[in-house]
This record gives structure tokens, sequence and C-alpha cells, in this order.
């Protein structure tokens, strides 16, 4: 039984990378690198680009509709430069942008706050539930709060305070998600999975271990995939994953989970830049989405 189940493994890998070199594109994107052809690989991606459009009139639901807007509203990857990265390599000097093809999950909040004072109120509220009586455990919480402005959490987490947490129920997820964005001088390719295992395939994963050569080194290709990750960035500029074994192929921010409130007319994206990421806050006014708020809350 055993044997039969690696032997099915072994044939279904073998099939997927027959069908991946196979196929007039991967062709195309082989015979560029090989002969270092930017002409041949710019053909690549703007076969890719007609190919795999824009998907906002296929959305299933309105909560899907929806978030290819503000997802169009929050998606300025020339407007972002992170903290920490050792590239900083503008976005600016690249011809294509590889947008995400797919979306987490969308979710719905219980509220959605962004000004200080909003929050501030919410959590006052709460503490004053919990501890109904003017108690001193009542006035050394609602003393926190206005000292530290505490930022608020969606969904559950054991490390962040009840009254800090804003509850969420899921709407929906594994999204197929290819919401319609342009920008002047660029064109757009979106990561469909046939592609991610194509351009997997292409560039490989030989890589230095993160933390290798020192502690805070993420890892990073080198060998022939270095040369092809190289070659690759001439187009569009790619990652390899912080801790190896992996590629990170979109064009950030990348959004993780889009939430709305019951109204819908507040929605906050959770997103990754590279090798960090946080959280964007828009709202809704006169019928377009607006970012009004936007931070970095975390790094790998």
């Amino acid at each position: 039984m055993r044997e039969k189940r690696l032997f099915f493994v072994l044939f279904l890998a073998i099939s997927l990378t027959v069908s991946c070199q196979s196929d007039p594109q991967a062709q195309l994107l082989k015979k560029a690198y090989q002969s270092q052809s930017t002409e041949l690989f710019y053909k690549f991606f703007d076969n890719w680009s007609e190919e795999v459009k824009s998907n906002e009139g296929e959305a299933q639901n309105p909560y899907v509709a929806e978030a290819h807007k503000v997802f169009a509203a929050f998606y300025q990857p020339q407007q972002i430069i992170a903290r920490d990265i050792d590239c900083h390599v503008l976005y600016d000097e690249k011809p294509y942008f590889i947008v995400q093809g797919s979306l987490w999950k969308i979710l719905q909040a219980e509220t959605i706050l962004y000004l200080q004072e909003e929050i501030d109120s919410l959590m006052i509220v709460r503490i004053r539930r919990m501890y109904p009586d003017d108690t001193v455990e009542q006035q050394d919480w609602i003393k926190y709060v206005r000292d530290n402005h505490p930022k608020l959490c969606y969904e559950s987490s054991d490390a962040i305070r009840q009254f800090e947490l804003i509850a969420t129920t899921i709407l929906d997820s594994a999204v197929e998600f290819r919401p319609p964005v342009h920008f002047q001088g660029k064109k757009v390719v979106y990561l469909t999975k046939k592609y991610e295992k194509m351009l997997n395939s292409f560039l490989g994963k030989r890589h230095i271990a993160f933390s290798e050569e020192n502690i805070m080194q993420p890892a990073k290709s080198k060998g022939e995939s270095l040369s092809k990750h190289r070659f690759f960035n001439q187009a569009a500029l790619i990652f390899y994953g912080h801790w190896g074994g992996y590629w990170q192929f979109e064009t950030y921010p990348k959004a993780n989970q889009i939430i709305f409130n019951p109204e819908m007319n507040r929605a906050v994206v959770m997103f990754r830049y590279v090798y960090e990421g946080g959280e964007a806050v828009l709202e809704k006014r006169n019928g377009e989405w607006v970012v009004v708020n936007s931070r970095f809350t975390w790094i790998e």
C-alpha cells in the first residue's frame, strides 16, 4: 500500500512538471532566459497579461464585489516603501506588476473604528460592562486605556485583553480575486495557480538558508536560482521567501484579508509587504473607497 502511494505521488509530481514544461508560455520563458532575451521575456509577460483578465464581473456575492473595489482603492505599489527590507528597489523601475489572484478571507466585524477617540470610547464602555461598579479595577483599566491608547484587534487572541477585541465572522474564503487595477506605463498580470506553478518550476529553490550567514539574514536564492531571479527582476520585482523554500511573486502590498463593518461603509485590509505587514482602514465617501489610516504592525 505504501509503495502504491509513493508511486502515485511520484507520478503526480512528474505529470505536473511535464505539464508545466509543455506549456507554450513555459517554453517561451525558458527560451527567453537561455538566450537572455528581454524581448522574449516581455513577450511572455504580454501573453500572460492577455490570457488572464480581471474577474470583477464574476463576483458571486456583494461582499466579493465590494472587496474588489476596496482593493483597487488600497493597492498603490509605487507609494509604499516598507521598513528594514534589504532590497529597496522601487517598483517605478519595473514595467510589469504581478497582482495577486486570490484572497484568503473576507470577513465582517461588529464594528470598524480608526479614530482614537472612537476606540477609547468603545474600550471604556466594555470595561464598565466588565466592572459595572465604580471599583478600583474599573478606574485602573480606564486610566490604562486613556494613557496607552491600545489598538483594536480583529478576531480573538489569548495574548490580547478581551476589551480590545472586535469579533468577526467569515463571509467568504479562498476567493478567486482579480481586481481591476491600472497604472500608467505598467502592465498588470494576475498570479493564478497555473502561473505560480510555472514560475516555481522555472526558478527552482536553491537558496542560502535563513540565518546561515548571520542571525538576521533572511533566506535568499543562490546558484542557478539566483541567476534566474536576477533575470526575472528585469521585468517584475520578486522576492525569495524569508524562511526559505518558497518564492514571493506578488507586487506588494498583498491583501490577505478584507474586513467590512455591517454597513459596508468601512473596511480593514490586512496586508503583507515583503517581510512585514499591517493594516489599512478605508471608508466609503460619496460612493468611493478612500484610505484613511494605514500602519505596519508586524515584521518577520
